[in-house]
């Protein structure tokens, strides 16, 4: 298992009134995706990526491996499909799968799959997509694109977050997001066959669903971004939850090179109040390169 690499320093990029609101209310917002600025983000996939005209085939290929198995099969024996393999098994010396099993699996299949599929995505965008909520920040606390897409044309500022150990801070958790050129299916075709036969496997839902939350198109990969997710236990009122941002988090701010100065000043001023020992910097534009210099104020 490939262990996930560890950071103790974040940058968040936000605007001037983002970020007055997050040193105000010592708190940093974590959000649905149902509200992301890109509609594509944990919001595409659980599509098929094998041929769905061949599943019944071999999904009937898997019951005969079953049926003919030295081994009582482990299915949901709750379920018709476990039961009727298992009845199958017991009198496996005795006769063939039945020819209206073989059909029943050939004929009614295709829209069983449509049909799990269907479910899947139904409870995936009904029900967990608004439940989930994310936290994003990244490696870079100098990428001229961010300056301007997330701190709002240079006016904002970039954080500087510590990730805790004593204080057990989120950020111990954070994991950078894998990019990709095309959404993630749902599950492997061997997967989906193991499931909709009834043989026990772990839930491919939830799982599949948070790992989705590190996964992004790979047009995003100059954001460098890690993210950290929670789930609400149930729904809430709004689509964001906002938790607890530890005082000894705040390791510094970079005010923009366009930054307001009234916004500066209260800035500082809360810097002052309640976080005295982050350090400050101010962006400063050479003119001789497309890149950010920060001085220390």
């Amino acid at each position: 298992m490939t262990k996930t690499p560890q950071r103790d320093l974040f940058f968040k990029y936000a605007s001037a009134s983002t970020a007055i609101k997050i040193l105000e209310g010592s708190t940093v917002r974590y959000s649905s995706p149902v509200i992301f600025n890109d509609p594509f983000d944990i919001q595409s996939g659980l599509h098929f990526q094998f041929d769905t005209g061949s599943f019944p085939e071999k999904a009937l290929r898997r019951t005969k491996d079953l049926v003919e198995s030295s081994t009582r099969p482990v299915v949901d024996e709750e379920e018709d499909w476990g039961q009727s393999i298992i009845l199958m098994w017991e009198n496996r010396g005795k006769r063939e799968i039945p020819e209206y099993f073989s059909r029943a699996v050939l004929d009614a299949w295709p829209n069983r799959l449509l049909l799990y599929q269907a479910q899947c995505q139904q409870l995936w965008r009904v029900d967990f997509l608004p439940r989930l909520r994310v936290f994003s920040v990244t490696e870079d606390p100098d990428n001229l694109l961010m300056w301007s897409h997330y701190a709002q044309n240079h006016t904002g500022v970039v954080f500087a977050f510590r990730a805790l150990v004593k204080e057990d801070s989120a950020l111990r958790v954070a994991k950078p997001v894998i990019y990709r050129k095309q959404p993630p299916s749902l599950l492997s075709e061997e997967d989906w066959i193991d499931f909709v036969l009834g043989i026990r496997t772990p839930d491919p839902t939830e799982q599949v669903f948070l790992d989705y939350a590190y996964i992004k198109s790979d047009i995003w990969a100059y954001e460098k971004e890690w993210r950290i997710w929670t789930l609400e236990l149930g729904p809430q009122p709004e689509l964001f939850t906002d938790y607890q941002l530890f005082q000894e988090e705040v390791e510094a701010v970079y005010f923009g090179c366009k930054i307001d100065p009234k916004d500066q000043e209260t800035l500082k001023s809360l810097l002052s109040t309640k976080y005295p020992a982050a350090q400050k910097f101010q962006a400063r534009r050479p003119d001789n390169e497309y890149r950010l210099c920060f001085d220390k104020i």
